[in-house]
């Protein structure tokens, strides 16, 4: 089980498409993962986020996520090797 205790961020990034790559990679070798979104468009302004007061307009929707993988310590090097050569 992985906690906040036992593990480390492998990855931090933008790009969906990679973060679904890292995961696919991750699945196939059986090594345990979990992972946070965080949204940028939930910044508290006193009457709702900018992004409902504001619109979205102009801004691009792949900025609009981060993506953090996180994995369990003792996995971490040989994750990183992985990810990186596939």
């Amino acid at each position: 089980m992985i906690t906040i205790f036992n593990r480390e961020s492998l990855w931090i990034g933008r790009d969906m498409k990679r973060f679904n790559e890292m995961r696919d990679v991750l699945e196939r070798e059986k090594i345990p993962y979990t992972y946070r979104t965080r949204s940028s468009g939930n910044r508290w302004m006193g009457h709702g986020t900018a992004r409902g007061s504001f619109g979205s307009v102009g801004s691009s929707i792949d900025l609009m996520y981060e993506y953090e993988i996180f994995v369990l310590r003792k996995d971490l090097e040989r994750a990183r090797y992985l990810v990186n050569t596939y």
